[in-house]
Order: C-alpha cells, then sequence, then structure tokens
C-alpha cells in the first residue's frame, strides 16, 4: 500500500513538474500601423538608483522661549 502511494504522489510530482516546464506560446505581434504624425521625443534616461542621492533631511524646528 505504501509502494502504490509513495509511487502515486512521484507520479502526481512529475505530471505537475512537467506541466510547469511547458513552453510559453507568444502572442502574434500586431502589425504595424502606418505613422500619421512623428513619434513623440523619448523620456530622457534617468540614473541608477544607486548613484541616486537621498533628499537632506528638513532642519529640526526653533525651539519657542
Amino acid at each position: 500500500m505504501k509502494k502504490l502511494l509513495s509511487l502515486t504522489l512521484c507520479l502526481a510530482l512529475a505530471v505537475a513538474f512537467a506541466a510547469g516546464c511547458k513552453k510559453k506560446e507568444e502572442a502574434p505581434a500586431p502589425a504595424p500601423a502606418e505613422q500619421a504624425a512623428p513619434a513623440p521625443a523619448a523620456a530622457p534616461a534617468q540614473a541608477p538608483m544607486s548613484s541616486a542621492k537621498a533628499p537632506a533631511a528638513p532642519a529640526a524646528p526653533a525651539e519657542k522661549k
């Protein structure tokens, strides 16, 4: 009984693994439409996040006397 159960579970695992490896179907590319107006200018490239500097912390409020 244990052998049958473990064989069934192994088979189910193998089928699930094979289903997950299925090749994805690509959607057909849409036909290029004619451009009536020129394309807008591309946005400027952004710097990588690692080179971005954090904004300065706001100054503490002055104490009232």
